[in-house]
């Protein structure tokens, strides 16, 4: 009982992130400037266009784009689309927005789910051989490797790569698998795994003085024995991490990617969507980001408890 009614408490809150968040994406595209229409007035007015032709344009511009009718009947019709999943249209493709979506997110995860297996599987290694081991120079030696490519800027490095690889030419054009998949998740990596060589080494420290650890020891066990023990108590603030620190993380790592790479995934596609005002596309990236969020944080729940049977559910 307790784990449904957390299951749902969690749903619940969802709900109303996804409310909160949408309403505010959609009134900071309604009621500000269209600097959309801005760049097609501009070009009206640069060839001569009069007044009455601008002022059509905009009806016209408008209309297409259901923006004509009041805030409020606008509002409704677009929630009630962001929570069926019949986002419309892409006002800039003309393509289904859920369509666009799903695929921009599959091109994302080919890289990111690699990439994340790796920085956690690898930065988690790393910390706790430097907290098990916190005098050795192979430990001190690769905690400051990590550090040094976790403080490199992701888009100086994927820059420095692309420029020593090919020198300037359009990346897509010389190798998609290189700069689609193996430089995307080389960087990816970096950006994940300091933090968590970071927070496994802390917390390796911690437990490696715990009086369980000195118990375990007593009764001979060997190092990968104490290993383990460790790892499954640190294991909960690591989980932590791994749907706070690493996902803000991550979202920001994908824009930055995908506009050097030119990669059309997900960060891309919202990029463009911000760019040309394409609102079908944004409220429903914005509810991919969001139900990500909302799952992750179920699964983080659900870790807890199995990692520690101790945690109230209830509470939680």
């Amino acid at each position: 009982m307790n784990f449904l009614r957390m299951i749902v408490k969690r749903i619940g809150l969802g709900l109303i992130t996804v409310w909160a968040v949408l309403t505010t994406v959609f009134a900071l595209f309604t009621l500000t400037e269209d600097w959309a229409f801005r760049g097609v007035e501009a070009s009206l007015r640069f060839s001569g266009g009069s007044e009455e032709e601008i002022e059509l344009a905009q009806r016209q511009y408008l209309a297409e784009r259901g923006l004509d009718r009041p805030i409020t009947e606008q509002y409704v019709e677009w929630m009630e689309r962001m929570l069926t999943l019949n986002w419309g249209e892409s006002f800039m493709t003309g393509e289904p927005a859920l369509t666009l979506v799903i695929s921009a997110v599959s091109r994302t995860a080919m890289y990111v789910l690699p990439a994340l297996l790796i920085g956690i599987a690898f930065g988690t290694l790393v910390g706790l051989y430097a907290g098990l081991n916190p005098d050795g120079r192979l430990a001190n030696w690769g905690l400051g490797s990590v550090y040094l490519l976790f403080a490199l800027p992701n888009f100086w490095l994927g820059g420095l790569l692309f420029s020593t690889v090919r020198g300037g030419e359009s990346p897509m054009s010389y190798s998609p698998l290189l700069f689609e998949h193996v430089l995307p998740i080389a960087l990816v990596t970096t950006t994940l795994i300091g933090g968590y060589a970071s927070y496994s080494r802390a917390h390796s420290l911690e437990y490696a003085s715990a009086d369980f650890v000195a118990l375990v020891k007593a009764k001979g066990a060997g190092r990968f024995r104490i290993a383990c023990h460790v790892v499954r108590n640190a294991a909960i603030p690591l989980f932590s991490m791994l749907f706070t620190e690493a996902f803000a993380l991550l979202i920001l790592a994908v824009f930055v990617i995908e506009t050097l790479f030119g990669i059309e995934g997900f960060g891309l596609l919202l990029m463009n969507a911000a760019h040309g005002q394409d609102i079908p596309v944004l409220l429903g990236g914005t509810v991919v980001i969001i139900g990500l969020g909302v799952l992750g944080n179920i699964v983080q729940d659900l870790s807890y408890s199995l990692l520690d049977p101790r945690v109230d559910m209830e509470r939680r």
